[in-house]
């Protein structure tokens, strides 16, 4: 999941994706499969050669403005665009000049030039050092970062290719080598081969697919809308060259927008992952410090709780208010909304968790004994008589099938709902029945 193009920083349009994502692999964990989280790593394509050529090509004195934080991916980004910037308003001999610069950069990587894989390599994982930096907030981690230049040094995509124009759907048309696949339903054809016998991103993704079937039982892919043509040309190539696709599963997000419009990295305009973070934890923080009168605690809060809250609750509203909805239908990111302390969001539900850890931090200093988290306890569920705590009972009740049924289907947001209404339940629950106090030991 996630697979952002390292081009620059994390934009919110795509904030989605390693939320969805790192919800999906969550779930699946705690489903009991044995989970690997992979990033794409996109090293190959035209845009990494512009943005090599730029790097190389430009000096920090060329450079508009400064970078606007003080991380690789903001400081090298200032390149990439400066690049593109160029490449549509310079002069056209400097502009056939360098794209001529361009194209050996990207025949460079398709011939396995040790050279070229370094130059490249450089800027690539400079700017995906930030961005792990960005993703590692929400947080959302990695256990390997897969880079599709892989597939072309071990001679995967050159076997794919060669096994391609085989096949009866190839044809060369265009200058280029393509699949058609309308008897599959797909009316655009899929090209996998250029002229110059350079491969596409699509190529290596097949590799990169067929890699994860040697290696896997299953493989699930996150990808945003305008990918879906791509998924389905995908799975129909993968199913030509042999591959049993019912072990793949897409789940296909639309993306997140703010009430200012839609973002463009290579443009330079819109709004960072980073900035969207910043202004929650901002706007937590003077939720948090503006409640602090109302506090029916004595404990004093120390500025570091007061930061630690500020991020659960901040950080945890972005989340939550992603992951709550299908992944796809569009959504625009309301603050009102995500950081509601009263209605159907994560504040609320962190509210209600921290409303259990209260009893249980009550009950141990009464010297009741408290179970460990998944212990096993042997409840005579007869002792709960009130409709609100029998109401409670089934909600935990339904948990596991909750559980099945969202990572069978790979909707998270399923559970985020179920956490609502847990919530809801627990706080009548809260509301009627004493614990700590509770009549007798049995209930208690």
């Amino acid at each position: 999941h996630t697979s952002a193009n390292p081009t620059g920083p994390v934009h919110v349009g795509r904030a989605r994706n390693p939320i969805v994502g790192d919800a999906v692999a969550n779930l699946l964990e705690y489903a009991g499969y044995d989970v690997d989280r992979h990033y794409y790593v996109n090293d190959a394509g035209r845009q990494m050669a512009v943005f090599t050529w730029a790097y190389e090509r430009f000096d920090e004195s060329d450079l508009d403005e400064p970078p606007a934080r003080d991380r690789a991916e903001y400081d090298l980004v200032r390149y990439y665009r400066k690049g593109n910037a160029y490449l549509e308003e310079a002069d056209p001999d400097d502009v056939e000049a360098a794209e001529a610069e361009i194209q050996s950069i990207l025949q460079g990587l398709e011939a396995g030039d040790e050279e070229t894989y370094e130059r490249v390599g450089e800027v690539v994982d400079t700017v995906l050092g930030g961005m792990k930096a960005c993703l590692a907030r929400l947080p959302a981690e990695f256990d390997e970062f897969v880079k599709e230049t892989r597939f072309m040094r071990d001679g995967s995509t050159d076997d794919v290719a060669a096994r391609l124009k085989e096949t009866d759907h190839a044809v060369y048309e265009e200058d280029a080598w393509q699949l058609e696949l309308d008897d599959r339903g797909i009316d655009k054809n899929l090209v996998f081969l250029r002229s110059d016998d350079t491969s596409l991103y699509t190529t290596r993704d097949l590799a990169h697919h067929e890699w994860k079937f040697a290696n896997y039982d299953r493989a699930v892919t996150v990808l945003g809308e305008d990918h879906k043509l791509q998924a389905d040309q995908l799975d129909a190539t993968l199913e030509l060259l042999g591959n049993d696709t019912d072990r793949l599963g897409h789940v296909i997000y639309s993306y997140v927008n703010l009430p200012e419009g839609k973002m463009s990295t290579r443009r330079g305009t819109g709004v960072m992952l980073d900035d969207l973070l910043d202004e929650a934890i901002d706007r937590a923080r003077e939720a948090v410090e503006d409640r602090m009168d109302d506090r029916i605690r004595e404990d004093d809060l120390t500025d570091d709780d007061i930061e630690r809250i500020a991020h659960q609750v901040g950080i945890g509203a972005v989340r939550y208010d992603i992951v709550s909805k299908q992944p796809a239908k569009a959504i625009t990111f309301e603050w009102e909304d995500a950081l509601d302390f009263e209605g159907q969001s994560a504040p609320f539900v962190q509210y209600v968790h921290a409303r259990c850890c209260g009893i249980l931090d009550e009950a141990e200093g009464e010297g009741v004994a408290v179970p460990e988290p998944g212990e096993p306890i042997d409840v005579d569920a007869a002792s709960l008589t009130t409709d609100e705590a029998r109401d409670l009972l089934r909600e935990i009740a339904r948990f596991p099938a909750a559980i099945e049924s969202a990572a069978d289907d790979f909707e998270p947001h399923t559970i985020a709902t179920f956490t609502r209404e847990f919530a809801d339940a627990y706080n009548a629950f809260y509301r009627e029945c004493p614990v700590v106090t509770a009549e007798d030991d049995d209930l208690r």
